[in-house]
């Protein structure tokens, strides 16, 4: 018969006692472990923290040196003082930085003796930068680019440039080495921790759980580091690229004033010519006609460079995009020729956009003449139309994109697609993989632009040996209104002309001439000023006027200030602006302001005509 060992309650008690005490004493070994890899943890975030910081402040340092330089180049190449604002800003700012990234690096000889060598050539820098703007501000520029020519300042950013980085270098070899002497360690206890777990059974259960709980935070933590430094470097990137657009779009907008008004004269005089030409004298007809075929493609290039740069003055309508897009087809088919087949697919029920019809026009054909670039000598071009909605989680990732319902015209080509490369390059002005002569590169960047400024969104998807999508999302018009349709009158020749004077404001000489020869061989009575003040005592002397055609941009009083003086005296006076570019004066936000009459330089005779014939048809039926 078996035997059985009989254990006393006393023995039973002991070892029950034992084994609780063995259990907690685990526990306690646990929760230990558990503390230690807690403080371990919260250490090793302290230093990448701290590392960070001492990245950031270099970087936002030597960002600064970079906008002390920005500033003082421009100021050196224009002269306008504008430009010295940025560079002020960082030479005030620079001490406090210099003494942050000081702070930050006290506890390290090695990283402050790298930081003497980089703060010892910022000081160099900014003594360069000093030198070149005195030089500048005392009306001496040719000495200020001289000592930009000596490449003394190039020298000197890459002493910075080389410093910085060796301090960013060390700070994050230094930050690696902590948190791989922290990663040892908590192998290290994990493993202490997970002999506990088997001896103490359910003790070291929950004991595990608790681990793996934290596990579980510090992943997140982790996690939500990593998203939080990628939503800063995507914030980043976002502000440079607004930077650079508002750079660009004032070179742009004060290159298109000068340039659109020299068009205006060389396109209004060769318009002239032609007009006055007899029919007989073909050599000299082919020869103006050549003429002005260049100045309108000079023209048009500096209409692209507007668009792209957010510039030019659009004039959004609540528009039927079924009906834009299919009287769009005719022309399309004719620009990329018979042997791309053209197919339309139009949604039905397609919600109303608020966008300026014409440009959009143009950004269409714009797409198709890329599209049949891409497909060469035969392909299918489809344009699809459907109502889209992007969400908070998709615009949270653009600039400027709100969230919301949008119209969407979806251009799809069978070309011969982009690769990543070409494609993250796509939008950038003057990129083209055409060949020379054959495009500018600024197709792509006028859609993006012209997007952007009516508040829609562009995207691209492509693939190599597939084809090209191009993505429009145009803006919904959600008013309760009609749909306004733009018709533009044939020249009514049978009004009397000579009973509606006109008042010509430029200040350009050579325009001025043109705008009024023009008005006078339509028929016309003309008035002309040279000035905003000249204009005001002509319009005070002469009640016959009955249309104000003015310049926006001029010297002293502008065209908008002038047109609101003007019918503080005559509040029944027709206006016109005429400009090569508006700036804020007229145009808000990029919209023309409701209600604004806007002839852009350069026009023709038959462009002036038309707008003037408009402002007569309004005349006679407010006096009808």
């Amino acid at each position: 018969m078996d035997s059985f060992i009989f254990k006393s309650p006393q023995e039973v008690s002991l070892r029950s006692r034992l084994t609780v005490l063995g259990g907690f004493g685990l526990l306690i070994v646990a929760a230990l472990a558990a503390l230690v890899i807690a403080i371990s943890a919260a250490r090793v975030e302290h230093s990448a923290a701290h590392s960070l910081d001492v990245r950031q402040a270099q970087a936002q340092l030597f960002s600064a040196v970079q906008d002390a330089e920005t500033g003082q180049r421009g100021y050196l190449l224009t002269g306008d003082r504008t430009y010295l604002e940025p560079f002020e800003q960082a030479r005030q700012g620079m001490p406090a930085l210099k003494g942050r990234l000081a702070e930050l690096i006290a506890d390290n000889p090695d990283q402050q003796a790298r930081f003497a060598r980089m703060s010892a050539a910022i000081d160099s820098k900014l003594d360069e930068l000093d030198r070149a703007v005195g030089s500048r501000k005392a009306g001496d520029a040719t000495a200020a680019m001289a000592i930009v020519r000596t490449n003394e300042g190039r020298d000197i950013m890459a002493r910075i440039r080389a410093q910085g980085t060796a301090l960013d270098e060390a700070e994050q070899e230094l930050a690696g080495t902590r948190q791989a002497y922290a990663s040892r360690l908590r192998t290290l206890l994990s493993a202490l921790i997970i002999g506990a777990v088997v001896a103490a059974a359910i003790l070291a259960l929950l004991v595990t759980r608790a681990a793996r709980r934290h596990a579980v935070e510090l992943i997140e933590q982790n996690a939500a580091l990593l998203r939080e430094r990628k939503n800063r470097e995507q914030a980043e990137a976002m502000l440079r690229q607004a930077q650079k657009m508002e750079a660009l779009g004032q070179l742009t907008g004060g290159i298109a004033h000068d340039f659109n008004n020299m068009l205006a004269i060389i396109v209004g005089s060769m318009d002239l010519m032609l007009r006055r030409l007899s029919n007989g004298d073909e050599r000299l007809r082919s020869l103006a006609e050549n003429a002005l075929n260049g100045a309108n493609r000079a023209a048009a290039l500096t209409k692209r460079l507007l668009a792209f740069s957010r510039r030019q003055p659009l004039d959004p309508k609540p528009t039927d995009i079924n009906k834009c897009v299919s009287g769009m087809s005719e022309m399309m088919r004719r620009s990329i020729g018979e042997h791309i087949a053209i197919e339309t697919v139009l949604a039905g029920g397609l919600w109303h956009g608020f966008i300026d019809c014409p440009q959009l026009e143009s950004a269409l054909l714009n797409l198709a003449v890329n599209a049949r670039d891409a497909m060469g000598e035969s392909g299918r071009l489809t344009i699809e139309t459907s109502n889209a909605a992007l969400d908070r989680t998709y615009t949270a990732e653009y600039a400027d994109l709100e969230p919301g319902q949008y119209v969407l015209i979806a251009v799809t080509d069978t070309g011969t697609g982009m690769s990543p490369d070409v494609l993250a390059k796509a939008f950038d002005p003057f990129f083209t993989t055409k060949s020379v002569g054959e495009g500018t590169g600024l197709g792509l960047s006028q859609v993006h632009g012209f997007l952007k400024q009516s508040r829609g969104h562009i995207k691209l998807y492509s693939e190599i040996g597939v084809g090209t999508t191009v993505k429009l999302y145009l803006p919904r018009y959600v008013g309760t209104g009609e749909l306004l349709a733009e018709i533009k009158p044939e020249p009514n020749a049978t009004v009397d002309r000579s009973q509606y004077t006109i008042l010509i404001v430029e200040d350009d000489p050579g325009v001025r001439s043109f705008v009024v020869s023009a008005a006078r061989e339509l028929g016309f009575p003309v008035i002309e000023a040279d000035s905003a003040a000249v204009a005001l005592e002509r319009l005070s002397h002469h009640p016959e006027i009955s249309i104000l055609l003015t310049d926006v941009v001029m010297p002293g009083m502008g065209g908008r200030q002038l047109v609101d003086t003007a019918l503080e005296l005559r509040s029944n006076l027709e206006v016109i602006y005429m400009t090569g570019y508006t700036r804020n004066a007229i145009v808000h936000n990029g919209i023309l302001d409701p209600g604004t009459r806007l002839i852009t330089k350069p026009f023709t005779m038959t462009e002036l005509e038309l707008e003037l014939e408009d402002v007569v048809a309004d005349i006679s039926s407010d006096t009808a």
